[in-house]
């Protein structure tokens, strides 16, 4: 399997097949869709002998085209193991300094469903009722699939999205300023955020009441839900969320406990979607910090991982930095809600990385997005003077990448664990710790 969607075959002239939907063991037809010089997409289209290692009863029964889970078609102790290699592949093709390790396996989830606490929806109406769709869309494609159940989420989504789904048709909600749904919810399913993702610019005012008309009709309607919310985004991009959101019914944010401490999330904030995997990962950070350490927690969300340990920890010394600042005030008032003393900051890495370079630190914590550090980031990083680096990655490629980078700095690799955060995809979550040499 590829770090990817794709199972890969050697045609005889030795060019790389990537096919879609085919696990290694399987005999097949295929079809190429896009020829390249040295390697190929392709579809399976015919499955003549199936792998011992392929999943017997899928439970979505639309896996096959959802562009959600790539990989439901393997058993799930397979996967893990595919899940390992492509990690093993990505540090063998690199510098890092590994020998004296030796990687274990992923730590897995006991039941790999209905694990994920959000979900964001892209939207489209049928022109021909004005039924609005949500759900995902087709692999390779910008055809979307209207998703009635998945069960890698929530299960509450379900129902909640179906009957949003309907309060928009009616209320004359469509694709032609909604953009995506947003759901949320705490670890018990007691306190859910519901948010419309919508393009402001020719947002009439009628249309406008409507959209908070249907957001007060799905609270009423739904008791769980705690906060609903208006997020505007004009921009082009694939960037879902936009800096204004406007909050409709609630505080503006949901509470959850997680490992002791109440935490405040909001609508933009980041916060892990799977928190029983996550909350194995502060446990694995624990034992590398001390009482007392001074931490700078770089792209810091809401303060989950430095507040976790500072639950466990005493007189921990911590500077967090976000570009968020939902985000910011949220972890502002989770640390003073659970008395923890901690001084967080809204700006962009990039942007304040260089003060910190004469300090001196026990720990740097980073937790950055899939593209991982810029160089400019990594190279204030290696220059603060600190006795270790905490990286947590949701992407192997990139972090095997910044680890080579880091290790020019004096610091050496001195644990890894990779943790299964993804099921029935191809990613997964990797914890490096480096130390200073």
């Amino acid at each position: 399997m590829s770090h990817g969607a794709f199972a890969i075959a050697d045609q005889e002239d030795g060019k790389k097949l990537f096919i879609d939907n085919a696990c290694p063991g399987d005999a097949i037809e295929y079809e190429i869709y896009d020829d390249k010089k040295n390697f190929a997409y392709a579809n399976l289209t015919e499955l003549i002998i199936e792998s011992p290692l392929r999943a017997k009863n899928p439970k979505c029964k639309i896996h096959k085209v959802c562009g959600s889970c790539q990989w439901q078609h393997i058993e799930y102790q397979e996967q893990l193991k595919f899940k390992k290699q492509n990690l093993l592949d990505l540090i063998k093709q690199s510098k890092i300094q590994v020998d004296h390790l030796e990687i274990p396996d992923l730590i897995p989830m006991k039941d790999p469903w209905n694990f994920r606490n959000k979900v964001i929806y892209p939207v489209d109406t049928v022109p021909s009722t004005g039924r609005l769709l949500a759900g995902y869309f087709k692999r390779n494609s910008n055809e979307l699939i209207n998703i009635k159940h998945c069960p890698i989420q929530y299960s509450i989504f379900d129902e909640i999205i179906e009957k949003l789904k309907d309060l928009c048709s009616e209320n004359g909600i469509n694709k032609k300023f909604l953009r995506h749904i947003l759901l949320r919810s705490n670890s018990n399913q007691k306190q859910i955020l519901v948010c419309l993702i919508v393009r402001q610019k020719g947002l009439e005012k009628e249309k406008h009441l409507k959209l908070k008309k249907t957001l007060k009709q799905i609270s009423e309607f739904y008791k769980v839900i705690k906060t609903t919310s208006i997020n505007f985004n004009d921009n082009s991009t694939n960037v879902i969320m936009g800096a204004k959101t406007e909050i409709v019914t609630g505080p503006g944010y949901i509470m959850e406990n997680f490992k002791g401490l109440d935490l405040k999330i909001s609508t933009e904030s980041f916060y892990q979607v799977n928190a029983e995997q996550f909350s194995k990962i502060i446990d694995l950070i624990e034992p590398h910090i001390n009482d007392g350490a001074k931490i700078l927690d770089a792209y810091c969300g809401i303060g989950t991982i430095s507040l976790s340990l500072a639950k466990k920890k005493s007189n921990l010394d911590i500077t967090g930095i976000e570009i968020v600042q939902g985000a910011v005030d949220n972890a502002v008032l989770n640390a003073q809600d659970n008395k923890i003393e901690a001084k967080f900051i809204c700006s962009k890495l990039e942007d304040n990385i260089e003060e910190f370079r004469d300090q001196e630190f026990d720990a740097l914590i980073i937790n950055p997005p899939r593209k991982g550090c810029t160089t400019k980031v990594l190279h204030n990083l290696g220059e603060i003077k600190s006795k270790k680096i905490i990286y947590v990655s949701c992407n192997p490629a990139t972090l095997t990448r910044d680890i080579e980078y880091l290790e020019d700095f004096g610091y050496l690799t001195s644990f890894i664990q990779p943790v299964d955060m993804f099921p029935h995809s191809f990613h997964f979550e990797t914890l490096v710790v480096l130390e200073r040499q």
